[in-house]
């Protein structure tokens, strides 16, 4: 056994059992049970894989930094070195077999099999997944749709995986007010598993990354992983990361205030009109009153004049060939001369247009129009040569198979490539703002390939996001802003500059915290998206605590509207009572409000400021009943973030509730009410704040 110390703390590695045996601050072990020192998948040519833990290797010595084990199919090194309050590790692996090695897994921990929100259990783990999460409770989402899975072909866009849903390289783990980070700060950003799960008796906290190889290679990491301790809450989690991420961008990334190649209306804080042009939902083209495209202009215009806001009209169902149908959505439905008639009305009102489109798919048949089929283009254009496929050739999908049957076009192959830049340049062409053109491929990534027909490493890799990038380079965007589902992971965000945030899919895991925006928000901005799987009851303050979440995290807000021009709870509203919709001038007048903000006093923060910990408030809580019909979120009532730009700081509080809050502050702040910064109360620490009303502090 080798203990560690790293000022005051320490960990201890039992090298000859392989495991991280104890992880120590002060008087407490923060770990529970043993996770293996270092896991090693591999793959053969038919994808039948097996996985080798290190408490199965022979350990054969352990000196000058470096631990040697043997396996019948490698021998490895792990590197381990002491960095003030961490350790620093990296592993080299000798492949003696002909087989791929496909991911290693490195420095795992284990902690309590029960989180804090079980009884029994403590402890939560801070999570970049889908703009952040806090879970605390592994039963809840254990019982929810994004459950532990084993990422593999093909994929599932709800994996676990960097950069997709997974955003940033790290995960943590708090205990009371300490806690451990895990991150492999890779620059080269190579595919990652960031996860979590049951395992042995406890849960494991783990990173894997994919060795970007081909078969009977070896394998050297160019990276650190990192095991550190950090004290306070998930925002001192995230600074160690955020300490990393700033000193080693990404190639290309600007902060948005130096970034030319946005538009004006950026800066203007559109409010993006979501709704279909056809249908009420995803499987559903039955006329809804949308179309004729003009239609909607009444209701665009009622919604800018009671938010004294620029609109974006964000068109779904509007493809002239079937809703989800790539890679083939133009020309748009009713003619390109209809759309563009609508295009240069919503331009000369002073709005915005964007159209959803499908992302790296091939559909040969729409589920939802019988008459889109593309079988025979299938084979004459020898579509399977440039699909994601198995390791034994299989190709198979499993995304949006409620509406289409089809395949997952790999961004590596030239057929690829060929394809999606002509269709994106056509929908470039036609005169429209923004283009959310990587709709389900979620963060902006491909999809898990293993032919080795491609010319890529027949596994994923960093490959992914190299062939990525290039094949976005390639569009003629003429001004328009690329955008994807979820938010651009992190070696995307420079080409992927306004996404549709989905916060609320954390609802299935934990409560959502702005992880993203802490890390990114210099750099880009958001909108709240169309808040698909929004699952809270309905109650009156519903919709106005999700805007108020979108506006601390710095986003521009969303509305969902119908063909009546009601506003919904989210896409694909099935929270019961189905037929129940928003109040329209509670939500409009409150947009009205917070986008006053974005645009007038908090403009310089909430648009390229540094997302910073506020002081710390005390105020009540809310609860809002979640699907299992048994758990509960339970948000602050009233919502705060902080911002600092040019040497100043300023915090937001937001009520988002119909009545006052009373909030407390842990320091005494100045406090300006008025959008125009007018109007200040000196050195407070307790407020009243107005029914769906912000107050601004310089702190």
């Amino acid at each position: 056994m080798e203990t560690f110390t790293l000022n005051e703390r320490s960990v201890a590695i039992d090298f000859e059992r392989g495991v991280i045996a104890k992880i120590i601050s002060g008087d407490e072990q923060l770990n529970c049970g043993f996770a293996p020192l270092f896991s090693v998948k591999m793959r053969d040519r038919i994808g039948k894989s097996r996985v080798i833990e290190s408490t199965k290797c022979q350990f054969e010595s352990f000196s000058d930094g470096v631990a040697r084990y043997t396996f019948e199919q490698f021998n490895i090194q792990v590197l381990v070195a002491v960095n003030g309050d961490g350790l620093r590790l990296r592993a080299n692996v000798q492949n003696k077999t002909a087989d791929l090695l496909e991911w290693i897994e490195l420095a795992s921990f284990s902690v309590c099999e029960k989180l804090g929100g079980e009884e029994g259990g403590k402890g939560e783990i801070i999570y970049p997944y889908n703009e952040g999460c806090i879970v605390n409770n592994m039963a809840y989402r254990e019982s929810m749709p994004f459950k532990y899975v084993e990422p593999d072909y093909p994929s599932k866009n709800s994996f676990s995986i960097f950069p997709n849903m997974v955003f940033a390289q790290f995960i943590a783990y708090k205990c009371d007010k300490t806690g451990v980070y895990l991150g492999m700060h890779d620059c080269e950003r190579t595919t990652k598993h960031v996860d979590f799960c049951y395992y042995q008796g406890g849960i494991k906290v783990f990173m894997r990354a994919f060795c970007d190889l081909s078969y009977g290679e070896d394998y050297q990491m160019p990276f650190d992983c990192v095991l550190q301790f950090f004290d306070g809450d998930w925002y001192e989690a995230v600074d160690i990361y955020y300490d990393w991420f700033s000193k080693n961008l990404p190639q290309n990334l600007k902060k948005i205030g130096q970034n030319e190649s946005l538009p004006t209306w950026h800066a203007q804080s559109p409010l993006i009109v979501a709704y279909p042009l056809r249908g009420e939902f995803d499987a559903d083209i039955t006329p809804n009153g949308l179309y004729p495209y003009e239609n909607a202009l009444p209701i665009l215009d009622e919604i800018a004049q009671n938010t004294d806001s620029k609109v974006m009209a964000l068109l779904m169902h509007w493809e002239g060939s079937a809703p989800w149908a790539p890679p083939y959505s133009w020309p748009p439905y009713g003619g390109e001369n209809e759309f563009k008639n609508f295009v240069d009305k919503i331009h000369n009102k002073g709005n915005l247009i964007g159209l959803y489109t499908s992302g790296f798919g091939w559909t040969s048949k729409s589920l939802v129009d019988e008459n889109y089929k593309k079988t025979d283009e299938y084979e004459s254009l020898k579509i399977s040569q440039a699909v994601c496929a198995n390791s034994d050739g299989k190709i198979e999908s499993r995304i949006c198979t409620a509406q289409r049957e089809g395949v997952d076009f790999c961004p590596a192959h030239p057929l690829t490539k060929a394809i999606f830049k002509q269709e994106f340049d056509k929908i470039c062409a036609s005169g429209i703002d923004y283009l959310q053109a990587l709709d389900q491929n979620h963060g902006g990534n491909s999809y898990f390939c293993y032919s080795d027909s491609h010319g890529h490493p027949p596994a994923p890799g960093k490959w992914q996001q190299k062939e990525v990038n290039s094949l976005l380079s390639s569009i003629e965007k003429r001004g328009v802003v690329l955008g994807a589902e979820s938010s651009a992971a992190e070696p995307f965000i420079s080409q992927i500059a306004f996404s549709d945030n989905r916060y609320e899919l954390n609802y299935y895991l934990g409560e959502p915290v702005p992880i993203y925006a802490y890390i990114y928000h210099e750099y880009v901005n958001n909108f709240m998206g169309n808040q698909i799987c929004a699952m809270l009851e309905k109650k009156p303050n519903n919709f106005t605590y999700r805007l108020a979440y979108s506006f601390i995290a710095g986003d521009m807000l969303t509305v969902v509207i119908n063909g009546k021009g009601e506003l919904l709870y989210a896409w694909c509203d099935y929270v019961e009572p189905k037929e129940q919709t928003v109040d329209k001038s509670t939500a409009l007048n409150f947009i009205k409000t917070l986008n006053a903000w974005r645009n007038k006093g908090g403009k310089k923060f909430l648009r390229g400021g540094k997302m910073i910990k506020p002081i710390c408030i005390k105020t009540d809580k809310q609860s809002f009943l979640l699907e299992d019909g048994k758990t509960y979120l339970t948000p602050n009532s009233v919502l705060t973030s902080a911002y600092s730009f040019g040497g100043e700081r300023a915090q937001f509080l937001v009520n988002y509730n119909l009545a006052p809050m009373e909030v407390e502050l842990e320091s005494p702040c100045d406090a300006y009410f008025d959008v125009d910064l007018k109007i200040c109360k000196k050195s407070v620490n307790r407020l009243i704040i107005e029914p769906l009303s912000v107050v601004m502090l310089k702190i």
